[in-house]
């Protein structure tokens, strides 16, 4: 439980981040790299859970790496909340968040508050998705 607290506090802090510069400092990525080692390690899980809990974050810095089109601590967080979470809710936590994001996108598009090319903070929406598969 207190690690669930925990995570959601970085989350926050992070989204914050995002929201107001559209990047994340390393040193606020830092303390979720510390947390999601420490819980790997607690939970005594094997290099498979590890892997698989990595690869949709790995996946997310491989399409930040070849279109420049998202960011690298987007890929980051997500590789930390694999780890936490786990492979097959972190597959669920990447699909919920792109829906928000997309909803979100439409909205805009639909009140012409956005473009084509306008850029949105990814984070608060892969925290608002960490914050209801934690729920459910």
């Amino acid at each position: 439980m207190w690690f669930m607290l925990l995570t959601m506090f970085w989350l926050f802090g992070i989204s914050i981040m995002d929201i107001r510069r559209y990047r994340v400092p390393v040193w606020m990525l830092i303390p979720g790299g510390v947390l999601a080692g420490g819980m790997f390690l607690y939970q005594q899980g094997t290099m498979g859970d590890l892997l698989k809990g990595m690869l949709p974050g790995l996946v997310f810095i491989a399409i930040a790496l070849g279109t420049k089109k998202a960011g690298y601590g987007d890929g980051i967080v997500m590789v930390f909340l694999g780890i936490l979470s786990g492979g097959t809710e972190s597959l669920v936590i990447l699909a919920v968040s792109l829906f928000l994001a997309a909803v979100y996108s439409l909205i805009l598009l639909g009140l012409r508050k956005a473009g084509r090319n306008t850029r949105i903070p990814f984070l608060p929406f892969l925290s608002a998705a960490w914050v209801i598969v934690a729920v459910i």
